[in-house]
C-alpha cells in the first residue's frame, strides 16, 4: 500500500468525521511521506495532538506501532470536539489504535516513545517552551521528535505585510474576545525560529525545511485565482512554503 493510499483508506474509514477535513489531505500526505522516509516501523510512534486520527490511522495501515492522544476532541464546547465520539471509539477500536484524552502538558505520559509528532499543535501553545521539554521527556534517549507548524512567513503573507495587513488578523476577533479560553494560533513561527527554541531545548536537529503542502485546486472565484497564484508561486520561490518541518533528535 502507498502512503497516499493509506492516507485515503483513513479518510474513508473515519468518514463522516474526516469529511471536513478533506481539504488538508495534501498537508497530511506530505507529513506522511515525510516520516515515513525517517522513520523505520520498528519504532514506537506518539502523535501529540492527534484529533481524530487521520495521520496515526494512516500510518498504523502501513504497518507503524501508533498511539495518540488529544485534549480538545474530548473536550465539551470545543471547536474541535466530536459529538459523537463514542462512534469514533469504535472506529479506532476495529483498527486497533489507541488514542486517549490527553494533554501532554499536564498528563503523565506512562510510557518513553521511540518517536513523537507534533502537527500543527506548537502555533497554539502559550508556552512553547514548556511544551517542547513535554515532548522531550516524553521520548527515549536517541528518539526523534518531528514538529510541523504553519509557516507565518508564506508568501501570501509576505504581501499581506507589504500592504499593511497583519499575517494573523484572521484570529484577532478571537483572541480579542476569547482572553484564556482562545484556542487558535498564539504565535506562528519562521522556520529559523523553529529551529532556535529546539536547539534552546537541547535537541539536535537531524532535518529542517521549509514546504508548501497545499496545492492549487480548480474553484472559480477571484479569491481562488490569487491562492493559486500565490501557491504556484510558493512552490518556487525557496522558504515561502505554507508549512514548516523540522526533525530531531534527542
Amino acid at each position: 500500500m502507498s502512503n497516499k493510499e493509506a492516507l485515503r483508506q483513513s479518510y474513508k474509514i473515519l468518514s463522516p468525521f474526516s469529511d471536513k477535513q478533506r481539504w488538508e489531505f495534501n498537508n497530511n500526505l506530505v507529513h506522511l511521506n515525510f516520516l515515513t522516509k525517517y522513520l523505520d516501523k520498528s519504532r514506537t510512534i506518539f502523535d501529540a495532538g492527534c484529533g481524530i486520527g487521520i495521520l496515526a490511522l494512516a500510518l498504523t495501515l502501513l504497518g507503524y506501532k501508533v498511539e495518540g492522544g488529544d485534549k480538545y476532541l474530548f473536550t465539551f464546547g470545543s471547536k474541535f470536539a466530536v459529538d459523537d465520539i463514542e462512534k469514533l471509539r469504535t472506529i479506532w477500536k476495529k483498527y486497533n489504535l489507541r488514542i486517549s484524552e490527553k494533554d501532554i502538558l499536564t498528563d503523565e505520559i506512562s510510557q518513553k516513545y521511540d518517536a513523537i509528532i507534533s502537527i500543527a499543535t506548537i502555533e497554539h501553545q502559550r508556552n512553547p517552551k514548556l511544551f517542547l521539554e513535554k515532548l522531550k521527556n516524553a521520548v527515549k534517549d536517541g528518539g526523534h521528535i518531528y514538529i510541523a507548524t504553519p509557516n507565518i512567513s508564506h508568501l501570501l503573507n509576505r504581501a499581506r505585510f507589504l500592504f499593511g495587513l497583519s499575517p494573523m488578523s484572521g484570529h484577532l476577533k478571537q483572541w480579542f474576545e476569547q482572553g484564556e479560553n482562545f484556542t487558535g494560533h498564539f504565535r506562528e513561527y519562521t522556520l529559523s525560529e523553529l529551529r532556535q527554541m529546539s536547539e534552546w531545548s537541547g535537541l539536535q536537529i537531524v532535518v529542517a525545511k521549509n514546504v508548501q503542502s497545499m496545492r492549487p485546486n480548480i474553484k472559480s472565484g477571484l479569491r481562488a485565482i490569487y491562492m493559486n497564484l500565490f501557491r504556484l508561486l510558493s512552490f518556487i520561490l525557496p522558504g515561502a512554503g505554507d508549512t514548516n518541518l523540522i526533525l530531531c533528535k534527542k
